[in-house]
């Protein structure tokens, strides 16, 4: 994975994505211990590019959307930036 600069509230966790035979690398994009993207990286020899990263699925604000990504840096700042969420309303407690 690139050594990608993260705000505080996000992390990554990397995966293998079935979307091609043997898989593709991706990452899960969680922010505040929420998924909220699921990144592909985008096959070199397939698609004659390299290093870019593709938006699989995203969640919340960002659902519906698929996006490319010269960098996993750029993805995760505009996810940032796009996917931010609203504070989410404390917990009833019953």
């Amino acid at each position: 994975m690139d050594d990608v600069t993260l705000g505080p509230d996000f992390s990554l966790t990397n995966i293998r994505v079935a979307t091609v035979e043997g898989g593709e690398a991706g990452v899960l994009v969680l922010r505040s211990n929420l998924l909220v993207a699921v990144l592909t990286q985008i096959d070199e020899e397939t698609y004659a590019t390299q290093g870019k990263w593709f938006l699989e699925t995203g969640f919340g604000p960002l659902s519906g959307q698929h996006r490319n990504f010269d960098s996993l840096e750029e993805a995760v700042a505009w996810i940032d930036r796009d996917g931010a969420m609203p504070t989410p309303l404390p917990t009833m407690v019953k």
